[in-house]
């Protein structure tokens, strides 16, 4: 399957794409630039060289998937979901994005965000795409070294159907089990988690 993923080099979506290409998908490497992507498949190539990682500016990146993973910094939703839009239409695209603020207490959930959540906000700004929300709890660190974490993974989305796609390429991932938690609402309970854990 081709994935394409936003923010590759972030802790998160760097453990996701390091995964899901050790399962054999091919890995689409989005970014604001060609050169931008290129580096970012470089890095991914050094955690794992015999991964397919193709660097593509992001419309074409968005053109070219069958799934979109968006794991970018959540204050860039609104610059980056836009111009992709028509191109995801009809896709499926994983929000993994915690909008949280950090300080000398630790970390502290967003409230009052646009659309209610980060992943409702995505689906806001790319309306005929089928957005999910998953992955947003797993430990990065692990995950870049491909651990087997014994951790489930919430997924909620529009529809059964897109749901259950998310769930069964989350078997990729070793020792993670994913369980359906329900509309896309859900979103906003889950993302803010992260912040207790």
């Amino acid at each position: 399957m081709k994935i394409a993923i936003f923010g590759g080099t972030g802790d998160l979506g760097r453990g996701l794409a390091v995964n899901f290409a050790a399962a054999g998908h091919e890995i689409i490497v989005g970014s604001r630039s060609q050169e931008r992507a290129d580096q970012a498949a470089d890095t991914l190539r050094a955690d794992l060289a015999e991964g397919n990682f193709v660097p593509m500016e992001n419309v074409a990146a968005a053109e070219a998937c069958e799934i979109a993973i968006v794991s970018i910094p959540w204050e860039g939703v609104e610059q980056t979901i836009p111009p992709m839009a028509g191109a995801l239409a009809g896709k499926i695209v994983i929000s993994v994005i915690n909008a949280l603020d950090f300080g000398k207490n630790g970390a502290i959930a967003k409230i009052d965000l646009p659309g209610g959540s980060m992943a409702q906000r995505i689906q806001q700004l790319a309306p005929e795409a089928k957005v999910a929300m998953a992955y947003n709890n797993l430990p990065a660190a692990r995950l870049q070294h491909r651990e087997h974490l014994n951790a489930d993974v919430l997924v909620c989305g529009t529809g059964k159907a897109t749901r259950e796609a998310v769930m069964e390429l989350t078997k990729a991932i070793p020792g993670v089990r994913a369980l359906d938690a329900g509309v896309l609402a859900n979103a906003l309970i889950i993302e803010g988690s992260t912040a207790l854990i």
